[in-house]
């Protein structure tokens, strides 16, 4: 029993190698079949050779030159940041009493509460401002009344002083009362200058004391800080209770409404970057890429580096490009429209670029001067002109005047699709 089934086993795995060989030799012949419809189709392309000699013409796919459009082009990495942004700290150094605003949240300049400062102890230097202006303003009254004083007794010490001089004319009083009367109006009107230099010490004490209630309230409003611009808290690096010293970062906003991508490129562009003309292609993930103009060119390469700093801006940036994602950006130099050929139809012989083109059914060789390359084609400046047939598959073993058979690529492409329709089709019914 097992003999049977150990044979019944060998016999499906010979059946199975033998449906795999079928298959193979079908889409062989398949292909072949197509490449030889495609020359038996067009006898007028094959060139006019003995039938022995026909298996040794090499074949070729030709594509016509065509004007393209070129381009400059540096494809490098950037960052992109956020053009305004702020780093809130502390105005007066001390506690955080409260931080009022999360990471994420958005804020509006000039209104929405930060944190705030030692509220306590700077509230406090306000009430004694205020009580230290009021004594100076009592004072100020105080000498004021004392002018008013010392006034009056002036006035009453000048006019006895003039009845007793008008009494001592007669004889009716002695000399010496009229000349200590006159003592005393002198000594009244020192005093008077005297009141009236300190009430403008008191006055100058008053404004000092206004200026000092200036600087506490300020110290008070500052130590509760709001948002200096609109825009979005990306960090928080402080916590209540925590010290905040002046110049002390407590929270980061970033405005994510204008972005900027910062790129470092190779001394060579610097001459080819003009602020305002050149373009940056920017794409970040699945973001379909877009073009923006350099708004800033470092007017200066790094010394070590050999790079200088590139920035454009991202006005109202799309959905998925914010701040610290990495882009990846080209830089579109000089655009232009040149003849352009596939990149493989570019040969070497004898150390210079050269590119086969079909003429009475042989190839010819033919020097060309290169350009640039993009997206798949190569700029010849000269050599070839558009419209050109170039060799663009076989090139490799040809020489110049060498025969050659041309294949219809496209309906090569038809033929190998059939035969593999073929396979599929042969396979199925096993």
């Amino acid at each position: 029993m097992r003999w049977n089934r150990g044979v019944m086993s060998l016999t499906l795995l010979g059946i199975f190698a033998l449906v795999s060989l079928l298959a193979l030799v079908t889409w062989q012949q398949g292909w072949f079949a197509a490449a030889e419809a495609v020359f038996n189709a067009e006898p007028s392309s094959r060139p006019n050779v003995p039938a022995d000699e026909r298996a040794e013409v090499p074949e070729v796919i030709v594509q016509s030159a065509e004007e393209v459009d070129f381009e400059d082009q540096l494809v490098t990495s950037g960052t992109v940041y956020a053009v305004r942004y702020a780093l809130v700290s502390a105005r007066i150094p001390g506690t955080l009493d409260e931080i009022f605003v999360e990471e994420g949240d958005r804020v509006e300049a000039g209104k929405t509460l930060l944190f705030q400062t030692d509220s306590l102890k700077l509230k406090k230097v306000v009430q004694m401002a205020e009580e230290n202006l009021r004594v100076a303003e009592a004072g100020l009254r105080e000498k004021e009344a004392l002018l008013e004083k010392t006034g009056v007794a002036k006035d009453q010490a000048d006019r006895d002083l003039e009845r007793y001089q008008q009494l001592a004319a007669i004889e009716g009083i002695p000399t010496q009362t009229v000349e200590h009367q006159a003592a005393l109006c002198r000594q009244l009107a020192a005093d008077v200058k005297h009141v009236g230099t300190l009430i403008d010490l008191a006055r100058a004490q008053v404004e000092q004391a206004r200026l000092g209630l200036a600087i506490a309230e300020k110290d008070f409003s500052d130590s509760l800080v709001l948002a200096p611009l609109s825009g979005v808290v990306v960090e928080r690096f402080r916590e209540p209770g925590e010290m905040a010293g002046a110049g002390t970062p407590v929270l980061r906003i970033e405005d994510p409404t204008l972005l900027e991508v910062v790129v470092y490129l190779p001394q060579e562009w610097y001459a080819r970057v003009e602020p305002g003309k050149t373009q940056l292609r920017v794409r970040v993930g699945d973001v379909a890429p877009q073009n923006y103009p350099v708004t800033f060119k470092s007017p200066v390469v790094d010394r070590e580096l050999r790079t200088f700093e590139v920035k454009a801006e991202i006005p109202a940036p799309p959905a998925g490009i914010v701040p610290g994602v990495l882009a990846e950006v080209t830089i579109v130099g000089n655009s232009r429209r040149s003849v352009g050929i596939p990149t493989d139809a570019v040969t070497v012989r004898d150390g210079a670029p050269v590119a086969f083109v079909v003429e009475n059914h042989c190839a010819r060789m033919v020097p060309v001067k290169l350009g640039g390359t993009f997206k798949g084609y190569r700029e010849i400046l000269s050599g070839l002109e558009a419209g050109t047939p170039v060799v663009v598959l076989g090139q490799s073993k040809l020489r110049d005047g060498h025969p050659v058979r041309v294949l219809d690529s496209r309906r090569l492409r038809e033929g190998t699709r059939q035969a593999s329709a073929s396979e599929l089709s042969l396979t199925g019914r096993f």
